[in-house]
């Protein structure tokens, strides 16, 4: 069982000091475990059974703790001012961008991941719902700090990486 959180993530969580952390669409875990293993508090929230029950196998083979909760984002109680890290990666749902602002503390982190609409060039069939505009992010959270944004096409993935502090 190898743990491939995203590199991403990995950069990212250097230097950031471990607290409560919330992992929304975490499949199989690698990035809450990774978390985890860091030293967060970490809440990982998915909509797939199948995903969580891996996911907590593979928490417990690599000794640390994740609270999985089954859950659709929607539904699920973000409290308020309750992280000190949200990550998000390869999930979109633009009805919770309010509450992830909303629970974060002041000086909290969202790191999120995912794609683009010029994802469509190389996968036509996507529903443009789950899909980012360019600088899509910037506007949403445009009072928080912004520490990173790279639009980027790899030549098979179109994507957005976004790193920001909330105020």
């Amino acid at each position: 069982m190898e743990i491939t959180p995203d590199p991403f993530l990995v950069r990212s969580i250097k230097g950031i000091r471990p607290g409560r952390a919330l992992d929304l669409g975490c499949g199989s875990g690698d990035n809450a475990i990774t978390l985890a293993g860091a030293g967060f508090e970490v809440t990982a929230v998915d909509i797939s059974r199948v995903g969580l029950k891996r996911a907590g196998e593979r928490a417990s083979k690599a000794g640390v703790t994740v609270l999985f909760q089954c859950s659709d984002a929607e539904d699920f109680d973000f409290g308020d001012q309750a992280y000190d890290l949200i990550t998000g990666f390869y999930f979109l749902n633009r009805h919770i961008f309010p509450r992830i602002r909303k629970a974060l503390k002041p000086g909290g982190i969202f790191l999120y991941k995912t794609y683009t609409m010029d994802e469509l060039r190389y996968r036509p069939e996507l529903n443009r719902d789950y899909l980012l505009e360019h600088e899509e992010l910037k506007t949403v959270f445009g009072d928080f700090e912004i520490l990173l944004y790279d639009e980027r096409d790899t030549g098979t993935e179109c994507s957005v990486r976004f790193l920001a502090r909330r105020p």
